[in-house]
C-alpha cells in the first residue's frame, strides 16, 4: 500500500499511521486528522481526540462549521487544489463558536484521495482577534458605519457608528435579519426592496435623512453589497452607512452657483456656448437659451458631459474643432469664424478660453454675434455695384432674347385692361372680376420671367457667388412641401414623397439648390395632366446624393430633348408646348445652378407617359 503525495510524489507505508497512536505528543501539538474525500476520519492524533473529540470512523461533515467542510472539500476536488488555508469557525458542545486556522493538504493513497487536516486554534484566535480589532479601529476612524451579515442575511457584526445611526446595540439585532435593524428608518416599500435585493444577491442603495441631536438634518447613504466567496460560492453581505450631509450641502451650493451663472449668460442676447477639451474630444459644458433657440433650434436643455459632436451639426462641429486646434497649436488668445445657422442667420463667432484652477481644465467660450442684417446690407450694396457694372450686358441680353416673351404678357395686360374698362362702363362686374384675374396672371408671369432673366444673367456674367457647404438633402424637400401642395391643388395632383430614412449629407448651396428644385417641380406640376401623380424621392446614387422627381404628364419626344436646356426655348407641340406659359428658362436655370454646384441634371422622358428628372450632387 503506497501513499503518493500530489506535490512531491514521495511514498510512505500506511502501516506507519497505525503506530502514530502509540506515540507521545507535546501538550501544544496541533490537532491533526486524516480524512477521505467523503469526510470519513481515518486517523486523529491525541490532541484532536481530546480537544475536538475527533475519532476514526466519525464524519467531519457532521460538524457545524463555517465554511461548510463538505462544500469546501467538493470545491477543492473540483478545482484540483492540493493545498488550502482558511479561517474556520466550529460550534462546540455548549453551542459556543470558536475561530481556528484550517490547513488542508490533498494526497493520493492507493488511488484514493486523502485529506490531511491541521487545526490551529491559538495562533488563529490571536490573528483573528488582531484583525477584528484593526478593522474596528479603521472603521471607527473613518466614521463609516459597517454591518456584516451572513449568507442567510443575519447580522453578526455592527460597528459603533452604525449603532449610533440606528440607535440600537449589536445585541438587539445579532443573528436577526438585516431588515429588522432598519424598521424605524425605512418605509415598508423600501424594506421590501431591500429584502428583494438580499434574496436576489444584488447591490442596493438608499439615501435617508434624520435629525441630529443639535437639530440639524443629516443625510446617510445606506449601501448593501453582496460579496461572493470564491471557494464555497456562497454570498455574504456588507452594509455601510456613510454620512453624505456635507456632499449634499456642497451639491446645493454648486447648484445655486450654476443657477446664478446660467441666469447671467441667459440674459445675454448673443448665443453663448461653453465647452472643454478632454484628450481629442470636445465636451459640452453649458450654453445659454439663445444658443438652444438659434443654433440648436430646440428648447430642451442638454446635460453636461455630452460629446459636442453628438449635439451640434457636423458643419458647426467641424468649424469649432478646427478653430480650437489652431488656437492651441498657434498659441493664440482668440479665434474668429463665420457660421450659418439652420434658420439661415449668419453669425460671427469668437472663441476665447479661461483656465479652471479647481479641476485644472481649460474652458473654451464661444460667443456668436448675429451679422445677418449687416451682411445683407453689404450683399445688397455689392449686388447693386455688380449690377451697375454688368448693366450693359444684361440690357443687351434682355433686348436680344426677350422681346417676344415680354410683349406677349404685356399685350395680354393691355387687351384685358381694355376689356375691363368696357365691363366697368357697362357695369358687367362678373366679367370684370374675371378680367382682373387674367391681369394678375399676366403680371405674375411677367414677374417670374424677369426673376429668371436676372438669375440667368448673373450666372452667365460670372458675378454670382455660390458658397458650397454641407447640408442634409431631405431638408430642401421638406421645406417646400406646403408650397408644392398648394400649387398641385388646382390640378388635383397627388404628391408622393419617398424620402431616404437615413441622413444624406451633400455639398451644395442651399439657396441655389432650393431654387433649382423649385423650377423642376414647377415644370412637373405645369405639364402634368389633371388628377395625375408626382413622386419626389431622395437616395444615394453611386456615391452621390440624388433628388428624383417623376411625373406622369405629357412627356417629351427624344428629338426635342436637346432643346430643354437652351435658354428661352420650349419644345414644340409634341412635348412641353407653347400652349403652356413660360419662357423656357426653368430647366435651363436649374441646370446652370446645379452645374455651378458641381452637380449633374439628368432627364429621361417618354411621350404621353411622363418625365423623370434626377439631380445628382456630391456627398460630403
Amino acid at each position: 500500500m503506497n501513499l503518493k503525495n500530489t506535490l512531491n510524489y514521495s511514498y510512505f507505508d500506511l502501516d506507519i499511521i497505525n503506530k502514530f497512536e502509540t506515540l507521545e505528543e507535546f501538550p501544544n501539538t496541533k490537532p491533526i486528522l486524516l480524512s477521505n474525500s467523503n469526510g470519513l476520519i481515518l486517523y486523529a492524533n491525541n490532541t484532536g481526540r481530546i480537544k475536538h473529540n475527533f475519532k476514526a470512523g466519525h464524519n467531519l461533515f457532521d460538524l457545524f462549521s463555517e465554511p461548510d467542510l463538505q462544500t469546501l472539500f467538493g470545491n477543492l476536488i473540483q478545482n484540483k487544489i492540493s493545498s488550502f488555508c482558511t479561517d474556520l469557525i466550529l460550534k462546540d458542545d455548549n453551542d459556543y463558536y470558536e475561530g481556528y486556522l484550517l490547513n488542508l493538504e490533498r494526497v493520493i493513497l492507493n488511488d484514493e484521495e486523502i485529506f490531511i487536516v491541521f487545526i490551529d486554534s491559538q495562533d488563529n484566535r490571536t490573528r483573528l482577534t488582531s484583525r477584528v480589532n484593526n478593522y474596528n479601529q479603521a472603521l471607527e476612524a473613518v466614521n463609516v458605519g459597517v454591518m456584516l451579515a451572513d449568507k442567510n442575511g443575519c447580522i453578526h457584526y455592527l460597528s459603533t457608528s452604525f449603532e449610533q445611526f440606528l440607535r440600537i446595540k449589536i445585541e438587539d439585532v445579532y443573528s436577526k435579519k438585516i431588515s429588522k435593524a432598519f424598521q424605524k428608518h425605512l418605509s415598508n416599500q423600501e424594506l421590501e426592496s431591500l429584502q428583494i435585493a438580499i434574496e436576489l444577491k444584488k447591490n442596493w442603495v438608499k439615501v435617508t435623512s434624520d435629525i441630529a441631536s443639535e437639530g440639524e438634518i443629516i443625510y446617510k447613504e445606506i449601501r448593501l453589497s453582496a460579496v461572493k466567496d470564491n471557494i464555497d460560492k456562497s454570498y455574504s453581505y456588507i452594509i455601510t452607512a456613510n454620512d453624505i450631509t456635507e456632499h449634499i450641502e456642497q451639491a446645493r451650493l454648486l447648484k445655486r452657483s450654476e443657477q446664478r451663472q446660467k441666469s447671467i449668460i441667459n440674459n445675454i442676447s448673443d448665443p453663448i456656448l461653453i465647452i472643454r477639451k478632454e484628450k481629442n474630444n470636445l465636451i459640452f459644458e453649458n450654453a445659454n437659451e439663445s444658443f438652444y433657440k438659434n443654433i440648436l433650434a430646440r428648447k430642451n436643455e442638454i446635460k453636461s458631459e455630452f460629446n459636442l459632436q453628438e449635439i451640434v451639426s457636423p458643419e458647426f462641429f467641424k468649424i469649432i474643432n478646427n478653430e480650437i486646434s489652431n488656437l492651441i497649436s498657434k498659441e493664440r488668445v482668440h479665434a474668429q469664424f463665420h457660421y450659418t445657422a439652420i434658420s439661415n442667420k449668419r453669425y460671427l463667432g469668437k472663441i476665447t478660453f479661461t483656465d479652471d484652477s479647481y479641476d485644472l481644465t481649460r474652458l473654451f467660450i464661444i460667443n456668436l454675434t448675429d451679422i445677418t442684417e449687416q451682411l445683407e446690407i453689404e450683399r445688397k450694396l455689392r449686388d447693386a455695384y455688380n449690377k451697375e457694372i454688368n448693366l450693359n450686358k444684361l440690357k443687351s441680353t434682355f433686348l436680344a432674347n426677350m422681346s417676344h416673351e415680354i410683349r406677349t404678357p404685356l399685350n395680354a395686360i393691355v387687351g384685358y385692361s381694355d376689356l375691363l374698362e368696357d365691363d366697368v362702363k357697362a357695369k358687367n362686374y362678373e366679367s370684370s372680376s374675371q378680367m382682373t384675374g387674367y391681369l394678375k396672371e399676366g403680371v405674375s408671369r411677367l414677374l417670374k420671367l424677369v426673376d429668371n432673366i436676372v438669375e440667368v444673367s448673373l450666372l452667365d456674367s460670372g458675378n454670382e457667388e455660390i458658397v458650397l457647404a454641407p447640408m442634409e438633402i431631405n431638408k430642401i424637400i421638406k421645406s417646400n412641401k406646403d408650397v408644392w401642395q398648394e400649387l398641385a391643388k388646382s390640378k388635383k395632383l397627388q404628391l408622393v414623397y419617398n424620402l431616404s430614412p437615413e441622413e444624406i449629407t451633400i455639398v451644395a448651396c442651399e439657396e441655389k439648390l432650393d431654387r433649382a428644385v423649385k423650377e423642376i417641380m414647377d415644370n412637373a406640376i405645369k405639364y402634368s395632366l389633371e388628377k395625375g401623380r408626382i413622386i419626389i424621392s431622395t437616395s444615394v446614387n453611386k456615391d452621390k446624393g440624388c433628388i428624383e422627381i417623376i411625373d406622369d404628364g405629357i412627356g417629351i419626344e427624344n428629338s426635342s430633348m436637346e432643346k430643354i436646356f437652351h435658354l428661352f426655348e420650349q419644345v414644340e407641340e409634341s412635348g412641353y408646348t407653347r400652349s403652356y406659359e413660360g419662357a423656357g428658362l426653368g430647366l435651363s436655370l436649374a441646370n446652370k445652378l446645379i452645374s455651378y454646384m458641381n452637380g449633374e441634371l439628368k432627364i429621361a422622358s417618354t411621350i404621353n407617359k411622363g418625365t423623370t428628372v434626377k439631380v445628382l450632387l456630391p456627398q460630403n
